[in-house]
């Protein structure tokens, strides 16, 4: 019985896990989805006093294909650009602090890897892999850094999805850096959570009821009367014969 509750949960478990690494493996272009944003807060120094902040809306993912609308804010006056880009190629487009390559890469990669980030930065590597909270979520990032004509350069990107978390270029006193500050990209994470809880609700269900089955059927057996032995009377014709036998000897 032990050996049986013990496998339904270790498949339960193999189920589950299956669900997050189904998941994973669907990362080969953009791990976002068509409706997903992300805004940033932006600063640049030494940079005007106007608050600044920036939005991603991912209008249309295709694999590869991502049709996306960036909005910069600064005071009132905000300014829209939207471009499909395919992550396979070249494509780009400006932005106020960095082009949209910076912003989203295909997601899933990993150290040592390389990526494309536009026109300015080129073709980079992959050079490490951390956990950080952004949004209030741990999640794990991946990230560059790197030098580019005098400046430093490091850019943090959600491993999952490939969406830019952080990124600062500095060279000596001057800099300018964007940092996420909410997205609606994180809510995968809470639906396959609950779908693995639900796994190991109904498996536990089952062995549950399976034991309340058992425990009735077991009740139900000791409660009825033991069973006796029938005995076995001959007839009485039978018994005059054997006693007229007797009386021949």
């Amino acid at each position: 019985m032990k050996t049986i509750e013990a496998s339904i949960m270790i498949l339960g478990l193999l189920l589950a896990l299956s669900i997050v690494s189904v998941s994973a493996l669907t990362n080969v272009g953009f791990g976002g989805k068509s409706g997903d944003w992300i805004e940033y807060s932006s600063q640049e120094t030494p940079g005007s006093a106007v608050e600044q902040s920036e939005r991603m809306d991912f209008l249309n993912v295709a694999g590869t294909a991502v049709t996306a609308q960036a909005t910069f804010y600064m005071g009132s006056s905000p300014m829209n650009i939207t471009k499909t880009i395919d992550l396979t190629s070249q494509d780009d487009f400006l932005m106020p602090l960095f082009s949209a390559r910076v912003y989203f890469i295909p997601g899933g990669l990993s150290i040592n890897d390389s990526v494309y980030l536009g026109e300015v930065f080129g073709t980079r590597t992959i050079d490490g892999e951390t956990t950080r909270n952004y949004a209030g979520v741990d999640r794990r990032v991946i990230y560059a850094n790197f030098s580019q004509q005098a400046s430093n350069c490091i850019f943090c990107w959600d491993k999952q999805t490939g969406v830019l978390t952080e990124g600062t270029e500095s060279l000596g006193n001057a800099s300018r850096a964007v940092l996420i500050t909410g997205t609606s990209m994180w809510g995968t994470e809470i639906w396959l959570l609950l779908w693995i809880i639900i796994i190991i609700v109904v498996v536990l269900g089952v062995l549950s009821s399976r034991k309340n089955i058992v425990k009735k059927l077991r009740r139900k057996r000791d409660t009825q009367p033991a069973s006796t032995k029938a005995t076995f009377f001959p007839p009485a014709s039978c018994e005059r014969k054997v006693i007229e036998t007797r009386g021949f000897i």
